[in-house]
């Protein structure tokens, strides 16, 4: 399969690939623990120790099979989709975007994270002090 623009928007697209690569496997990893739990231990596939693969570990059950096989289609799925013309393009366009905007030295990141922590301590200082306060007025002179 030929890719849609191979040299047009290489960062925002590996970084889809990458990110919805990984909640892919997560779903597909917590898939088969929830299938597992279904299991029906008395077949094995092979002649392993134990029953389990070699590296992983793993019993070699439908589980791991089914949830191996999610994965390999999810992961073709979603490297079709971002190969798409509509994808691909709105991706590219993100991207192009991206690279127009003028993004803030260090030196003025943290000097406005500075900023907002000691005003978001300040809030919170009189936020505090008016619940002293009206509690002590609640208390004293309502009830």
């Amino acid at each position: 399969m030929a890719k849609y623009k191979p040299d047009q928007g290489p960062y925002a697209r590996t970084s889809a690939l990458w990110l919805l690569g990984s909640l892919w496997v997560f779903g597909c990893v917590e898939y088969y623990y929830w299938l597992y739990s279904f299991r029906d231990t008395s077949w094995l596939v092979g002649n392993m120790i134990d029953g389990n693969l070699p590296v992983l570990g793993l019993p070699l059950t439908g589980a791991l099979l089914i949830a191996i096989g999610v994965g390999l289609g999810g992961m073709l799925l979603i490297n079709r989709w971002l190969n798409s013309p509509k994808a691909a393009d709105m991706l590219i366009n993100s991207e192009t975007e991206m690279r127009k905007c003028t993004w803030p030295s260090w030196g003025e990141t943290f000097n406005s994270s500075i900023v907002i922590v000691v005003v978001m301590l300040a809030f919170t200082a009189l936020l505090a002090g008016m619940d002293y306060v009206l509690n002590v007025v609640m208390t004293e002179y309502v009830f």
